[in-house]
């Protein structure tokens, strides 16, 4: 199976630790870029009748262009257009925030963050020493058993 691309070896056989003395020669085959080429193509043009054009690069914008000619010819892609551009006019009509209202903004909401994450602490610590001190006589900080 060696064309003129392929070239075969054979190696000594590999003597050392482990090795026994009747050990089959090993052949090596070392293929050439451009005989990697020629079987890749050979390999995908296999009879599979593909002719180079692979199936889902075919499917998928079909699929897109049916879909868009469904959506067109019920009237969807106009409600979407009218959509789009509401929107956009509604946005133009809005009250944007300055820069120092925005930042004001900012450091509200992340006082409150902070004041929140500080209370679900707290209120995490008494829950799990009443839950563990007094009701499961756990040693906590409040509850200490080994009095």
């Amino acid at each position: 199976m060696a064309d003129a691309n392929t070239t075969q070896t054979n190696a000594a056989p590999v003597t050392g630790v482990g090795a026994t003395s009747n050990a089959s020669p090993v052949t090596v085959t070392e293929t050439k870029p451009d005989a990697a080429k020629q079987m890749a193509a050979e390999e995908s043009n296999d009879g599979s009748g593909s002719g180079g054009v692979e199936f889902w690069s075919v499917f998928w914008p079909a699929l897109i262009v049916a879909v868009f000619l469904i959506l067109w010819r019920t009237g969807k892609v106009e409600a979407i257009k009218k959509y789009i551009n509401e929107t956009r006019d509604q946005l133009r009509k809005a009250t944007w925030p300055t820069r120092d209202e925005l930042k004001q903004h900012i450091v509200v909401v992340l006082l409150s963050s902070a004041l929140l994450a500080a209370f679900t602490v707290a209120a995490d610590f008494v829950v799990r020493e009443i839950i563990w001190g007094a009701l499961l006589n756990g040693d906590t900080v409040l509850f200490d058993t080994t009095k």
